[in-house]
Protein backbone atom coordinates (compact mmCIF):
# COMPACT_ATOMS: atom_id res chain seq x y z
CA UNK A 1 0.00 0.00 0.00
CA UNK A 2 1.51 3.19 -1.06
CA UNK A 3 0.85 5.14 2.37
CA UNK A 4 1.78 8.80 0.40
CA UNK A 5 -0.90 8.48 -1.70
CA UNK A 6 -3.60 10.24 -0.19
CA UNK A 7 -2.26 12.03 2.14
CA UNK A 8 -3.47 15.13 0.95
CA UNK A 9 -5.34 16.21 -2.30
CA UNK A 10 -6.18 20.01 -3.27
CA UNK A 11 -6.32 21.56 -6.65
CA UNK A 12 -5.06 25.51 -6.29
CA UNK A 13 -7.72 26.99 -9.46
CA UNK A 14 -9.94 23.88 -10.05
CA UNK A 15 -13.00 24.54 -12.66
CA UNK A 16 -14.95 21.45 -13.05
CA UNK A 17 -18.07 20.59 -15.13
CA UNK A 18 -20.82 18.53 -13.36
CA UNK A 19 -22.82 15.45 -15.09
CA UNK A 20 -26.14 17.88 -15.61
CA UNK A 21 -23.54 20.64 -17.08
CA UNK A 22 -23.54 22.76 -15.04
CA UNK A 23 -19.59 24.18 -14.01
CA UNK A 24 -18.50 24.35 -10.59
CA UNK A 25 -16.24 27.56 -8.90
CA UNK A 26 -12.99 27.52 -8.53
CA UNK A 27 -12.15 26.14 -5.37
CA UNK A 28 -9.54 24.59 -3.16
CA UNK A 29 -10.44 21.95 -0.34
CA UNK A 30 -7.96 21.00 2.56
CA UNK A 31 -8.26 18.39 4.75
CA UNK A 32 -7.25 19.75 8.45
CA UNK A 33 -8.22 16.84 10.39
CA UNK A 34 -10.07 13.61 10.87
CA UNK A 35 -11.14 11.54 13.25
CA UNK A 36 -12.96 8.50 14.56
CA UNK A 37 -15.13 8.66 18.03
CA UNK A 38 -17.38 6.85 20.14
CA UNK A 39 -20.49 8.67 21.38
CA UNK A 40 -23.20 7.40 23.45
CA UNK A 41 -26.80 7.38 22.33
CA UNK A 42 -28.14 11.06 23.92
CA UNK A 43 -30.77 10.97 26.39
CA UNK A 44 -32.96 13.84 25.43
CA UNK A 45 -35.93 14.31 28.52
CA UNK A 46 -39.30 15.81 27.16
CA UNK A 47 -42.84 16.63 28.94
CA UNK A 48 -46.22 14.94 28.50
CA UNK A 49 -45.00 11.69 27.36
CA UNK A 50 -44.55 8.36 28.51
CA UNK A 51 -41.21 7.39 29.33
CA UNK A 52 -39.64 4.01 28.47
CA UNK A 53 -36.45 2.14 29.75
CA UNK A 54 -33.74 2.06 27.53
CA UNK A 55 -29.73 1.78 27.73
CA UNK A 56 -27.83 4.11 25.99
CA UNK A 57 -25.57 2.48 23.21
CA UNK A 58 -22.18 3.32 21.48
CA UNK A 59 -22.68 5.04 17.76
CA UNK A 60 -19.38 5.90 15.97
CA UNK A 61 -18.59 9.30 14.95
CA UNK A 62 -16.65 10.23 11.72
CA UNK A 63 -15.51 13.91 12.15
CA UNK A 64 -13.82 16.37 9.37
CA UNK A 65 -12.25 18.90 9.93
CA UNK A 66 -12.03 21.38 5.98
CA UNK A 67 -10.62 24.85 5.22
CA UNK A 68 -12.65 26.28 1.98
CA UNK A 69 -10.45 28.99 -0.35
CA UNK A 70 -13.01 30.65 -3.18
CA UNK A 71 -11.23 32.84 -6.01
CA UNK A 72 -12.85 36.68 -5.82
CA UNK A 73 -15.55 35.95 -8.31
CA UNK A 74 -16.96 32.89 -6.31
CA UNK A 75 -16.75 35.45 -2.99
CA UNK A 76 -13.52 34.93 -1.77
CA UNK A 77 -13.10 34.98 2.15
CA UNK A 78 -16.77 35.35 2.04
CA UNK A 79 -18.25 33.10 -0.55
CA UNK A 80 -19.74 29.78 -0.14
CA UNK A 81 -19.99 26.52 -1.94
CA UNK A 82 -23.37 25.96 -2.57
CA UNK A 83 -22.67 21.84 -2.39
CA UNK A 84 -20.20 18.67 -1.90
CA UNK A 85 -20.10 15.53 -1.42
CA UNK A 86 -18.31 13.22 1.37
CA UNK A 87 -17.65 9.70 0.50
CA UNK A 88 -17.33 7.96 3.79
CA UNK A 89 -15.28 4.74 3.99
CA UNK A 90 -15.08 2.72 7.38
CA UNK A 91 -12.96 -1.08 7.45
CA UNK A 92 -14.28 -3.26 10.54
CA UNK A 93 -12.00 -5.90 11.97
CA UNK A 94 -14.70 -8.15 10.74
CA UNK A 95 -14.82 -10.71 7.69
CA UNK A 96 -17.80 -12.58 5.53
CA UNK A 97 -17.80 -15.92 5.50
CA UNK A 98 -15.86 -15.70 1.91
CA UNK A 99 -13.08 -13.77 3.47
CA UNK A 100 -13.66 -10.25 3.00
CA UNK A 101 -12.83 -7.48 4.90
CA UNK A 102 -16.24 -5.56 5.39
CA UNK A 103 -16.17 -2.17 4.69
CA UNK A 104 -18.90 0.38 5.74
CA UNK A 105 -19.24 3.10 3.23
CA UNK A 106 -21.98 6.16 2.51
CA UNK A 107 -22.52 9.13 0.80
CA UNK A 108 -23.35 12.56 2.55
CA UNK A 109 -24.40 15.59 0.62
CA UNK A 110 -23.58 18.79 2.19
CA UNK A 111 -24.78 22.38 1.31
CA UNK A 112 -23.61 26.34 1.68
CA UNK A 113 -19.81 25.60 3.31
CA UNK A 114 -18.39 28.65 3.97
CA UNK A 115 -15.37 29.64 3.18
CA UNK A 116 -13.01 29.07 5.62
CA UNK A 117 -12.83 26.64 8.45
CA UNK A 118 -15.75 24.35 9.01
CA UNK A 119 -16.47 20.90 9.75
CA UNK A 120 -18.50 17.95 9.06
CA UNK A 121 -19.71 14.98 10.95
CA UNK A 122 -21.35 11.48 10.04
CA UNK A 123 -22.38 8.71 11.94
CA UNK A 124 -22.60 4.49 12.43
CA UNK A 125 -25.56 3.47 13.88
CA UNK A 126 -25.03 0.74 16.88
CA UNK A 127 -28.15 -1.74 15.32
CA UNK A 128 -25.47 -1.85 12.45
CA UNK A 129 -22.55 -2.56 14.07
CA UNK A 130 -24.32 -5.14 16.13
CA UNK A 131 -25.28 -6.86 13.13
CA UNK A 132 -22.19 -7.04 11.55
CA UNK A 133 -19.90 -7.44 14.53
CA UNK A 134 -22.27 -9.65 16.44
CA UNK A 135 -21.81 -7.86 19.34
CA UNK A 136 -23.09 -4.79 21.70
CA UNK A 137 -21.51 -1.54 21.64
CA UNK A 138 -18.92 -2.13 18.90
CA UNK A 139 -16.46 0.64 18.92
CA UNK A 140 -13.25 2.36 17.73
CA UNK A 141 -11.43 -1.04 18.17
CA UNK A 142 -13.38 -2.45 16.10
CA UNK A 143 -12.26 -0.21 13.11
CA UNK A 144 -8.64 -0.82 11.51
CA UNK A 145 -9.29 1.83 9.07
CA UNK A 146 -11.34 5.28 7.91
CA UNK A 147 -11.06 7.76 4.92
CA UNK A 148 -13.00 9.98 3.23
CA UNK A 149 -13.40 11.58 -0.26
CA UNK A 150 -14.66 15.06 -1.06
CA UNK A 151 -16.30 16.22 -4.63
CA UNK A 152 -17.72 18.83 -5.93
CA UNK A 153 -19.98 18.51 -9.03
CA UNK A 154 -18.53 15.33 -9.18
CA UNK A 155 -15.37 16.05 -9.43
CA UNK A 156 -12.37 14.86 -6.46
CA UNK A 157 -11.02 18.04 -4.81
CA UNK A 158 -9.62 16.22 -1.41
CA UNK A 159 -9.16 13.53 0.28
CA UNK A 160 -7.74 11.48 3.66
CA UNK A 161 -7.09 8.60 5.38
CA UNK A 162 -6.36 7.09 8.61
CA UNK A 163 -3.65 5.18 6.76
CA UNK A 164 -2.50 7.84 4.39
CA UNK A 165 -3.74 5.63 1.18
CA UNK A 166 -6.63 4.83 -1.01
CA UNK A 167 -6.94 1.44 0.98
CA UNK A 168 -10.36 0.95 -0.49
CA UNK A 169 -9.30 1.58 -4.16
CA UNK A 170 -8.02 -1.06 -7.03
CA UNK A 171 -4.80 0.31 -7.30
CA UNK A 172 -5.25 -0.89 -11.13
CA UNK A 173 -8.59 0.29 -11.98
CA UNK A 174 -9.06 3.27 -9.15
CA UNK A 175 -12.43 1.29 -8.44
CA UNK A 176 -13.18 0.07 -5.32
CA UNK A 177 -11.17 -3.01 -4.31
CA UNK A 178 -12.59 -6.43 -4.93
CA UNK A 179 -10.99 -7.51 -2.06
CA UNK A 180 -13.68 -5.53 0.49
CA UNK A 181 -17.43 -6.60 1.26
CA UNK A 182 -18.72 -3.34 0.91
CA UNK A 183 -22.23 -2.55 2.83
CA UNK A 184 -23.58 1.04 1.49
CA UNK A 185 -25.53 3.22 3.82
CA UNK A 186 -23.72 2.24 6.31
CA UNK A 187 -22.53 5.67 7.38
CA UNK A 188 -25.29 8.41 7.55
CA UNK A 189 -25.69 11.61 7.99
CA UNK A 190 -26.50 13.44 11.74
CA UNK A 191 -29.70 14.62 10.46
CA UNK A 192 -30.68 11.25 10.28
CA UNK A 193 -29.79 10.11 14.14
CA UNK A 194 -30.41 11.13 17.48
CA UNK A 195 -27.74 13.73 17.55
CA UNK A 196 -29.65 16.17 15.03
CA UNK A 197 -30.76 18.51 17.44
CA UNK A 198 -26.57 19.21 19.04
CA UNK A 199 -23.56 20.90 17.90
CA UNK A 200 -25.21 24.25 16.56
CA UNK A 201 -23.44 25.76 13.36
CA UNK A 202 -20.43 23.56 14.48
CA UNK A 203 -20.84 21.25 11.59
CA UNK A 204 -21.90 22.13 7.71
CA UNK A 205 -25.64 21.09 7.33
CA UNK A 206 -26.39 18.12 5.37
CA UNK A 207 -28.77 18.06 1.91
CA UNK A 208 -32.51 16.44 2.38
CA UNK A 209 -31.31 13.93 -0.33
Amino acid sequence: MNTKLLTLLAVSAFAAVSANGQETPAAKIEIKDLKLEAQQTPQIQAANIVDKKWKPKTWLEVSMELEVKLPRDSGGRDGSLAAMEVKYYLALNQTTKEGKAIVLTGSVSYQNIPSGESHTLAFVAPSVLKRLLQKDNGGKTDVKGFGVEVLVGGALLAGKSSTGSQWWLDPKTKAPSEMFAYEDGGVVSKAKTPFAPFWGDYDVPASDK
